[in-house]
């Protein structure tokens, strides 16, 4: 068992955790038990505090720490990708030698995707709180995971089906859980899926991987956007094709940008854009909200120059993809 599981079944809370990790489904889930655990329900609660990445500076976080409760038992601080925990930061020492002093009112959440574990800030967190890694199973384990939602909306899943769907969605637990939703629903009456159903109706491992790169690229996480990209050439993906996705994604992402403006509703959204689920078109909407509309106009034009240097030769097809992932981050 997790220490966070047993902390919140035993109801004795650290003053300080982190949660950090690659699998961002994982790291959102216990995120929010731990929140609803420590009482938080409405992110408006005046004892509470988000602090993001634009927004978190060390004293704010130590003024709001040292801010006694309104009418209740602890002050919830969430510090989302501060980036502290890897290489130098302003004030890093001040928050080290700060955190044997947080009080017993106060309890302190970072949320981190990447973490130095030779870090002086992580070493005074596992001294004085709980850290917890999360990171995406095996195979089996995701096995045992869908099995679980299987078994409760009382469905089976034929083996080659497993295959063919851990195959598409397998990257991200997040896409397992949006692609599952949409083939449980789909063969609710049947009551069984078959292989033919997941060709059907989940997204191809180009779409799953697009969406996977967007992610990372919408977070400007520069460490996971070429992740996904090699894993993308791994697979046998060619340079010139995801080129042609990156730019099909960064114009919806425009085009869902200026529907919002015009207050286009959701529905004529997808008939403008041609897509037929609501989870890809909310997906998308998530990631528009990160950019500004002038960074989109100029990243299709960086994306059609590109595309151009490398059909006249002027460049490798490869090297035009990392000049745009370059660009977007």
């Amino acid at each position: 068992m997790r220490s966070i599981d047993s902390e919140i079944e035993q109801q004795a809370f650290k003053r300080i955790y982190l949660l950090f990790g690659k699998e961002h489904y994982l790291l959102k889930d216990n995120r929010e038990r731990l929140l609803k655990a420590l009482g938080v329900t409405d992110r408006k609660d005046m004892n509470f505090t988000l602090l993001s990445e634009k927004e978190f500076n060390v004293p704010t976080l130590i003024s709001d720490s040292d801010t006694l409760p309104f009418f209740a038992d602890r002050r919830v601080i969430l510090v989302e990708e501060s980036g502290y925990f890897k290489g130098n930061k302003k004030e890093k020492d001040r928050l080290v030698k700060y955190i044997p002093d947080i009080p017993e009112t106060t309890v302190i959440v970072f949320v981190e995707s990447e973490v130095d574990k030779r870090d002086k800030l992580y070493k005074a967190v596992t001294k004085n709180g709980t850290a917890e890694e999360f990171v995406i199973g095996d195979q089996n384990e995701m096995l045992r995971w869908i099995g679980g939602r299987l078994s409760a909306d009382g469905i089976q899943m034929r083996r080659d089906a497993w295959n063919e769907f851990y195959l598409r969605c397998g990257s991200s637990m997040d896409l397992m859980d949006a692609e599952y939703q949409k083939l449980s629903a789909y063969c609710w009456e049947k009551k069984q899926i078959e292989k033919s159903d997941v060709e059907a109706i989940c997204a191809n491992a180009s779409e799953t991987k697009i969406f996977a790169l967007s992610d990372a690229i919408s977070e400007r996480n520069a460490a996971r956007v070429f992740d996904v990209y090699h894993d993308m050439l791994r697979q046998n993906e060619k340079a010139p094709g995801i080129l042609a996705l990156i730019q099909r994604q960064l114009m919806q992402l425009y085009d869902l940008k200026l529907m919002d403006k015009d207050g286009v509703s959701f529905a004529d959204k997808k008939k403008n854009l041609g897509i037929s689920y609501d989870f890809i078109i909310r997906k998308l909407e998530t990631y528009q909200k990160r950019f500004k509309e002038d960074e989109l106009r100029r990243l299709l034009r960086k994306a059609a120059d590109y595309e151009e240097d490398f059909k006249s030769g002027r460049i490798e097809d490869s090297i035009a993809v990392e000049l745009l992932l370059n660009e977007t981050l």
